[in-house]
């Protein structure tokens, strides 16, 4: 078989054994870990995004390429912790806040 042969094979192999969905997913995601004791709520470039339980985590799909402000909000409207990134295509971002 030749060489690009071989690499249609391990790509359908990919694909038929559920492995392509994180190797080519071309979506940026936000996890973040909220290890705190706080509930918190997490806002992306200004919306409020979703609201995490002490200890939990969560996942934003799709958040996209580019620079994006995130802030984690206490119950009491404060602004535990405030990050600036910048994402590439299909990069993923994980946050982990260890106390409120």
């Amino acid at each position: 078989m030749r060489r690009s042969s071989w690499g249609l094979v391990l790509l359908v192999a990919f694909v038929a054994g559920g492995c392509s969905q994180d190797l080519l997913d071309g979506e940026s995601d936000l996890v973040f870990l909220n290890d705190s004791r706080c509930d918190l709520t997490l806002w992306v470039d200004g919306r409020e995004a979703f609201s995490v339980k002490a200890g939990a985590e969560r996942v934003l799909d799709g958040i996209g390429p580019g620079r994006h402000v995130l802030e984690a909000i206490d119950a009491h409207g404060r602004v535990v912790e405030r990050r600036s990134i910048e994402l590439s295509q299909g990069e993923d971002y994980y946050w982990t806040l260890p106390s409120c």
